[in-house]
């Protein structure tokens, strides 16, 4: 489960980072914040992600799931902002301990 939730960050992140930078050269010069801007991408597509894994494994939705895909939401804008090593590091020094 956590190969498959990193595998899932690093793909929302990029996805995320890539939108963000889109979405930011679409609007040229008009001010924008840039950190709001990744926290609702990333939120949409940690939510889409979710919804994709739920149909394809059949899944009901528990308390664990929502949980899992709020954090995913979050660790998404965060490696999106910060970068995935650092997050990956992160968590690699909280899971070995």
């Amino acid at each position: 489960m956590k190969e498959l939730f990193l595998t899932g960050l690093f793909f929302v992140s990029v996805l995320t980072t890539l939108t963000v930078e889109a979405i930011k050269k679409l609007l040229g010069d008009r001010p924008h914040n840039s950190n709001l801007l990744a926290a609702i991408v990333a939120t949409v597509l940690s939510l889409c992600t979710a919804i994709f894994y739920i149909a394809y494994k059949g899944l009901a939705v528990t308390v664990q799931i929502v949980l899992v895909t709020i954090a995913f939401a979050f660790f998404s804008w965060l490696a999106s902002m910060v970068g995935f090593d650092k997050i990956k590091q992160l968590i690699q020094q909280f899971t070995n301990k």
